[in-house]
């Protein structure tokens, strides 16, 4: 049962995989106590090694101290084990009120497509954008103005800072909308990065032109993507190191979603 429980968890809930370790040691800890027979950091260690073998390392199981409680028969340990379950729960709670946050706004998204006024849906837009990037705690800044242009909002990503601009136009944006966006990022200090989201895409002659030429200081996210954002299928700040990493690497401003996950998959 235990077996089965741990494959279940691992294939199905992997986000609940280490609170469930978490518990069995806990309650390890306490039946071997009854038993006159403590677990020993040996026992931990050979625990810990079999969890690596499973791409999972659990800081609170290497702990030091945790490790070198073991030592007065696990009483320490057990209750090092409960704290670190109780900051599980949190988490847990934590990321279940995100999780309900970010499916509201993938209903609201898909919501939008429906509207006849599409003044109206751009600014839903950015507010669902604002939203989801706030829940990622990436600082997002709203829509703001400055000399002669305006700037639908910026982010916070590893202390550097992206213009942010949404386009949802009928059909792919032109070449001409992504020069005006890089003009924009050009205007500002050379460290600036931008973030285009593309809800219709870009026109193949657009994304062959704005390659030629000049250094790329963005990057483009289409409307699969940002679905693929809010349905949880991948964490967004994992999403765009991923695409900076590319754009940096070998200048790529557009990446398939399927491409970018099967590159993400030969990294690890």
């Amino acid at each position: 049962m235990i077996t089965a429980l741990l494959e279940r968890t691992l294939q199905h809930r992997r986000h609940l995989f280490e609170g469930l370790i978490l518990e069995i040691v806990r309650a390890g800890i306490t039946y071997r106590q009854k038993s006159a027979d403590p677990i020993t950091r040996e026992e931990i260690e050979q625990l810990n090694g079999l969890l690596l073998e499973v791409e999972f390392k659990f800081p609170d199981l290497w702990d030091a101290a945790f490790l070198e409680s073991l030592r007065d028969g696990g009483t320490r340990a057990k209750e090092q084990v409960e704290k670190a379950l109780k900051e599980q729960e949190l988490k847990a709670t934590e990321q279940s009120r995100r999780s309900k946050e970010l499916n509201q706004l993938k209903e609201r998204f898909f919501a939008l497509h429906n509207y006849t006024d599409r003044q109206a849906a751009g600014r839903a837009l950015q507010t669902i954008l604002n939203k989801l990037f706030a829940l990622s705690n990436l600082a997002p800044r709203q829509p703001f103005r400055v000399v002669g242009e305006e700037i639908d909002g910026s982010f916070e990503l590893d202390y550097e800072t992206y213009l942010l601009e949404a386009k949802w136009e009928k059909r792919p944006l032109p070449e001409a909308d992504l020069l005006v966006f890089r003009g924009k990022i050009e205007g500002k200090s050379r460290y600036t990065r931008g973030v285009l989201i593309a809800i219709n895409d870009v026109s193949e002659p657009a994304k062959h032109a704005i390659t030629q030429g000049k250094t790329p200081f963005f990057f483009v996210i289409n409307g699969y993507d940002l679905g693929m954002l809010l349905s949880e299928d991948i964490e967004l700040v994992d999403f765009l190191r991923q695409r900076r990493r590319l754009l940096t690497e070998e200048g790529l401003i557009f990446v398939p979603y399927k491409e970018l996950l099967s590159r993400s998959r030969t990294t690890r």
